[in-house]
């Protein structure tokens, strides 16, 4: 693997991270590197295919065609490829993250998920804090896209300083959602591939469907304190 130098976040984003419950990193993976990370990912996809993992509940039915969702899903990329492996504990992914962290941090885990075109499911408001690591107020989301992302295929979107109150009472039937909170309400974080969006692990977050008649996806990688 060459070695490529980290594009640390500015004292700026860090504050706007621990104010907001996330930040928008721009060009933290450069182009050359962005394109070994797919590369080995497609081995991966071509190995093992992809997971259906749509959400199902009664939020769906806000949506036009919500019975048509879709979304496609790879776990553990660590463990299927020892590129991906390396490179999520390396400096160039590490120093931007403790930059945000004040401290030490090791990679957890990572996910590829993928909105199919046209019907890519949305999210609903959700913490993520609601399916794993409840307990760590530190743990990090770093989620590096792989496509362009806009409001027409589902774009991220954060409830600015909703990480500040902690794990919050979510609705279990189907997926765990946040239902008072209106996805309308959430900040959205339009990004472009190589981009890292990093969040806390309380931030609230959703996303809205994939209408494009393109793929939108993206790596979800998680970071704890080491």
């Amino acid at each position: 693997m060459r070695v490529s130098s980290a594009v640390m976040p500015s004292s700026q984003q860090v504050a706007d991270y621990h104010r907001d419950g996330f930040v928008h990193l721009p060009g933290v993976v450069d182009t050359a590197r962005l394109a070994e990370l797919v590369a080995h990912l497609e081995d991966v996809v071509r190995e093992v295919g992809h997971t259906d993992s749509a959400w199902h509940g009664g939020w769906r039915r806000q949506y036009v065609d919500s019975e048509r969702f879709t979304l496609k899903t790879v776990n553990k990329l660590a463990r299927r490829s020892a590129f991906w492996n390396t490179w999520l504990s390396s400096r160039e992914m590490l120093d931007p993250i403790e930059a945000l962290s004040g401290k030490p941090m090791r990679h957890a885990d990572a996910m590829l998920l993928m909105k199919p075109p046209e019907t890519g499911q949305a999210f609903p408001p959700h913490q993520d804090a609601a399916y794993y690591a409840a307990n760590e107020a530190e743990y990090i989301i770093a989620t590096l896209h792989l496509d362009a992302t806009t409001t027409e295929n589902g774009a991220l979107r954060f409830l600015p300083g909703s990480h500040a109150h902690g794990l919050l009472d979510h609705n279990r039937k189907g997926k765990a959602h946040l239902p008072a909170i209106d996805i309308a309400d959430l900040v959205e974080v339009p990004a472009q591939p190589g981009d890292l969006v990093c969040c806390s692990i309380y931030t609230v977050h959703g996303s809205l469907p994939n209408r494009s008649p393109a793929p939108r996806a993206n790596v979800r990688i998680g970071y704890q304190p080491a």
